[in-house]
């Protein structure tokens, strides 16, 4: 295997193993639906199955094509190599709903205790988190894909 199959290969079991936390509040979130039934508990399974759908999706397409190069590329980069604005932007602001979400979700979870606030913030939870390590997921690739030259002179030093 080489140097780009290796890191394709990281890359995709890190990303695997980083979907995998909101997962775990997904499945989280449906134990405690069933445990409390909460008011409105049919719109938050909706939520978090089609958030669970999306996860798991993710992983197959990532595992998947375990050594191939990634379609990430095209979007992430343009054609002389060099960050594509555009998405990085948009990425940027998901991160930003990302960590709000997140935040939101952890903080009113813990200061609500009435049944409710905490079934919806599960729901936010799950979303927001699974946005946030997209986002995150994106920044490890244009990290671990950007080519750099290579100084020769930089190695001698």
């Amino acid at each position: 295997m080489n140097f780009e199959e290796k890191k394709n290969v990281i890359f995709r079991v890190v990303s695997g193993v980083l979907l995998v936390i909101p997962l775990v509040i997904v499945v989280f979130g449906l134990i405690h639906i069933f445990q409390t039934f909460a008011d409105g508990y049919i719109i938050s399974i909706i939520a978090f199955m089609l958030t669970g759908a999306f996860i798991l999706f993710e992983q197959i397409i990532l595992l998947k094509g375990w050594k191939k190069e990634n379609s990430l590329y095209k979007i992430a980069f343009n054609e002389n190599e060099k960050i594509n604005n555009v998405p990085l932007v948009a990425v940027i602001v998901g991160t930003l709903f990302g960590v709000g979400l997140t935040i939101l979700g952890i903080v009113v979870y813990f200061t609500k205790r009435e049944e409710p606030f905490q079934t919806s913030m599960l729901v936010v939870l799950s979303i927001g988190s699974y946005l946030l390590l997209n986002c995150v997921i994106y920044y490890i690739y244009l990290l671990m894909s950007k080519k750099r030259p290579i100084n020769l002179r930089k190695f001698i030093k």
